[in-house]
């Protein structure tokens, strides 16, 4: 009896035991100075925007980082100081031309942090922009969570892109604007005043991972064929309102010419963006940019300094008949009005309707 006591104290020690939560022990470390920045051809797509990485423990985004110094230098040593609009964020009165090089230089807490000298590429463009019908089957959850198999029906968009000795690597922005417009019926009261026509658009960003293209490894061909952009549906009906009328899409494309190292940066970035949680996942502080702290080299800094040139598009598509043989109406855009991410006018259009 006593023996048999004696197993099930063990026994009961042994599952008390498991039961006790383990607490590892986690360092705080200051936040590292993140650094996102951009600076092209054109003022309204330039910028600097210091903030600070928070703690392991921290529950909230740092804000902008304020008191720093920030500097544009070129080659000669001339610098154009940035000006803060507010907290961490800075714009520059300079427009820099295809071919000149620049650093940046920030200044922070006693601290000299500077990128590597970049040269704006030559400008960018397109060989050639279209569209085609792509037909797959892709697997969504039904009300259960099982996978089962659907067809999507959709346009894709694409471009041919050069590939030149000072000039072969690219980043893109991207927005679909969604035009519609709504005419109620008419009532058929005396007196009743004709229905007043509703025009409203709605604006889809794409902005899960960086869009890049480059020549693929090895490759001497001297164009990039086939990038893709987006995938816009035939089907509409589950953005715009009911009983409204499908009237065409705006596809604003922002194009930059950039740097391999630019590259492969973003590249990175996007490697970071679809990790899934395994092993063999790249975490944070393998993505370096090419800024350092100079009287501090300890000092990790995140974040790319990137001189691109830069090139607008915008195109107007329509299409409605999902069948391959199917017509679709596709036309570059020459005018650039700032339209805003979403509304409605009544009785006419905004201006810049297509």
């Amino acid at each position: 009896m006593i023996k048999e006591l004696t197993y099930l104290i063990l026994v009961m020690a042994l599952f008390a035991s498991c039961e006790d939560i383990y607490h590892p022990k986690i360092d705080i470390v200051q936040g590292h100075l993140i650094v996102e920045s951009l600076i092209t051809n054109d003022p309204a797509h330039n910028y600097v925007l210091l903030t600070k990485g928070t703690s392991f423990y921290d529950e909230k985004f740092s804000d902008g980082v304020s008191g720093a110094a920030v500097k544009l230098i070129d080659g000669a040593g001339n610098s154009v100081k940035g000006v803060e609009s507010s907290p961490g964020n800075f714009h520059f009165n300079l427009v820099p031309s295809p071919g000149e090089s620049y650093k940046l230089q920030i200044i922070y807490n006693n601290d000299t942090y500077e990128s590597e000298v970049v040269t704006m590429p030559p400008l960018p463009h397109l060989i050639n922009f279209y569209t085609e019908r792509i037909e797959k089957v892709e697997y969504q959850n039904d009300g259960f969570g099982n996978p089962i198999p659907v067809t999507v029906v959709a346009r894709e968009l694409y471009a041919d892109l050069p590939v030149t000795t000072n000039l072969s690597y690219y980043r893109f922005g991207m927005r679909s604007i969604l035009e519609w417009y709504y005419t109620p019926p008419m009532t058929g009261a005396p007196g009743a005043s004709n229905p007043v026509t509703v025009f409203g658009w709605l604006s889809v960003y794409y902005n899960e991972n960086y869009n890049i293209a480059g020549p693929k490894k090895f490759s001497q061909s001297n164009q990039i064929e086939k990038h893709p952009f987006v995938r816009l549906p035939y089907g509409t009906i589950q953005f715009i309102k009911p009983d409204s009328t499908f009237a065409g899409w705006i596809f604003v494309l922002d194009q930059y010419g950039t740097s391999q190292k630019s590259y492969e940066y973003h590249e990175k970035l996007n490697n970071q963006f679809s990790a899934n949680g395994t092993l063999l996942d790249p975490i944070q502080t393998q993505v370096y940019g090419n800024i350092t702290c100079k009287t501090d080299p300890s000092k990790k800094t995140f974040g790319y300094f990137d001189l691109n040139s830069y090139r607008k598009y915008r195109y107007f598509l329509y299409f409605t008949d999902s069948q391959p043989n199917g017509s679709i109406t596709i036309r570059e855009i020459t005018r650039y009005p700032i339209i805003s991410d979403e509304g409605e006018t009544v009785y006419y259009p905004p201006g810049w309707w297509e």
